[in-house]
């Protein structure tokens, strides 16, 4: 997830990382050993601040502003149900609305054709 130069700078009016509901929900759900949490200063695409990065089963999945904690649930809840089902798929319900590409090769094939933004 990114924190840095626009994520979470509310001075340049962005809104605040739920990075606490990050960190707990990481820690709550003992998921340490099947994913990696990471917090970078910038992941690139700052028009849609608030960004997170998900890479799995080698499929890479963009989400733009995520701003709550509910939003952050829903994030670790897609990843269990992926990880137990043991295939890549897109998101769906409120999640599929921060969808956006990043690359062109971003899941493509994987029903992500459908993101709402295309920022980059």
């Amino acid at each position: 997830m990114c924190e840095g130069c626009c994520c979470g700078n509310v001075d340049k009016g962005f809104a605040k990382v739920p990075l606490a509901a990050f960190k707990n929900e990481w820690n709550e759900r003992g998921i340490r050993r099947r994913v990696h949490l990471s917090v970078s200063g910038c992941l690139g695409p700052c028009a849609v601040a608030n960004v997170v990065q998900a890479t799995i089963f080698g499929r890479t999945l963009w989400l733009h502003s995520v701003e709550t904690e509910a939003q952050v649930t829903a994030i670790y809840d897609y990843i269990e149900r992926v990880l137990a089902d043991g295939t890549f798929s897109a998101p769906d319900g409120e999640l599929a609305k921060h969808i956006f590409r990043r690359y062109a090769h971003d899941a493509a094939g994987d029903g992500l054709d459908r993101c709402v933004a295309r920022a980059i």
